[in-house]
């Protein structure tokens, strides 16, 4: 019921712009039926455990395209995912008008670009895994409310695509234990090259990002005695968040190979160290086969030199005292200073994944596909693996 409620809300949206001007409505849809479970009764990886689930990566997704003539469409997608119970929700919403040939502008509910794949981040028909690593493609912010401005421009043999868009994303995070996760202000611009069947893209988003929540709000109170450096490394409010990226696709037929890189810089923050994520994935097709092998990896690396900042004593009592009861006057507590360290250093993370692919196109308009993950996080020494199978299809 809840995905026929979206579908009609899609419809009416689109055929309320389009029956006036008698437009054009095309309708496009893909869904990605997938099932996985770890091998081992301790092991988790990306929702997943010891157990049979098929709802973790299942998606089901209907676009609608309403061509009124002179450039101007409007563009709705619809979206239900089985990790948010198929709770349809508008992941585009959005105009388009073609100012001139190469130059168009869009304003709407637009994708976030972080990615190479961003444009296809939720068709799994498009790509050869189940889904990409998420030790790379990580992001919760998917959308933006916002405008851009796209302009495609042929350099000799190569075709150029530069975009610029202006946003803003507010609770964003299905946390329950935050209580506002705004990334706002957002400027992103981003360059793709094409020539011939390989392919380039570089990445640039800059925003500011306010988080609010319980973890964050208790180590403000323990280490209320330096309102400094709370203010400069413990609060998130409106920090400024950058991030990088760049990748290439090479397609030497049968061989196909795609390297991406991002980074992620935070700022001084106690909570957020800089995350540097990469993968490099190998593809060897042959008829309507596919076999593929990929490396992803995520480090998450704290900077121990801003404890050095913080001053005078916090609330964490490290020895109860004489009656054993916390933050009472026989306690010893630690310093500011110590008590930043030992939160910078819990926030070091570092995984290595490995992925064996396998997909096979058994319909013009559907593939099967079967993943062998293996992940290893040094940190925690921690490790998992995970079998993961399913059904891609568009229509």
């Amino acid at each position: 019921m809840k995905i026929m409620n979206g579908f009609r809300a899609l419809c009416i949206a689109l055929l309320t712009l389009s029956l006036p001007a008698l437009a054009e409505v095309e309708f496009q849809g893909f869904a990605s039926f997938v099932g996985g479970a770890t091998l081992d009764s301790d092991d988790t990886y990306n929702g997943y455990e010891n157990k049979i689930e098929y709802d973790k990566n299942s998606v089901y997704g209907l676009q609608a395209v309403s061509r009124l003539g002179d450039g101007l469409t409007a563009t709705g997608q619809i979206i239900a995912r089985g990790s948010e119970n198929y709770k349809p929700e508008f992941e585009w919403m959005y105009m388009t008008y073609n100012i001139t040939p190469t130059l168009s502008a869009k304003f709407g509910r637009i994708r976030t670009p972080f990615y190479m794949l961003s444009e296809y981040l939720e068709v799994g028909y498009t790509y050869h895994w189940i889904r990409p690593p998420e030790e790379l493609y990580a992001a919760q912010i998917t959308n933006m409310d916002g405008a851009s401005l796209l302009y495609n421009v042929p350099m000799g043999g190569i075709d150029g695509q530069f975009v610029v868009s202006i946003a803003n994303r507010g609770d964003y995070s299905e946390d329950p234990t935050l209580t506002a996760s705004d990334f706002k202000s957002i400027v992103a611009v981003t360059g793709q090259f094409e020539m011939g069947d390989h392919l380039a893209k570089l990445i640039y988003v800059k925003g500011d990002l306010t988080l609010e929540g319980a973890a964050v709000t208790n180590v403000e109170t323990l280490m209320g005695s330096d309102p400094t450096f709370v203010n400069d490394h413990v609060s998130i409010q409106g920090n400024e968040l950058t991030f990088t990226g760049a990748g290439v696709d090479l397609n030497f037929h049968p061989i196909r190979v795609i390297l991406e890189y991002s980074l992620l810089d935070f700022g001084e923050s106690i909570f957020l160290p800089e995350e540097t994520r990469a993968l490099a994935s190998v593809v060897y097709s042959f008829g309507e086969t596919a076999v593929s092998y990929s490396l992803s990896s995520n480090k998450k690396e704290s900077d121990s030199g801003i404890a050095s900042n913080a001053t005078g004593t916090s609330l964490f009592s490290v020895n109860a005292g004489v009656d054993g009861i916390d933050n009472t006057a026989d306690d010893i507590f630690a310093s500011n200073a110590a008590f930043a360290a030992s939160t910078l250093a819990g926030t070091d993370r570092d995984v290595t994944t490995h992925t064996l692919g396998l997909r096979h196109d058994f319909h013009d308009s559907a593939a099967v596909k079967v993943e062998l993950i293996s992940t290893e996080e040094s940190e925690l020494d921690t490790e998992a693996t995970l079998v993961r199978f399913g059904v891609d299809m568009l229509f």
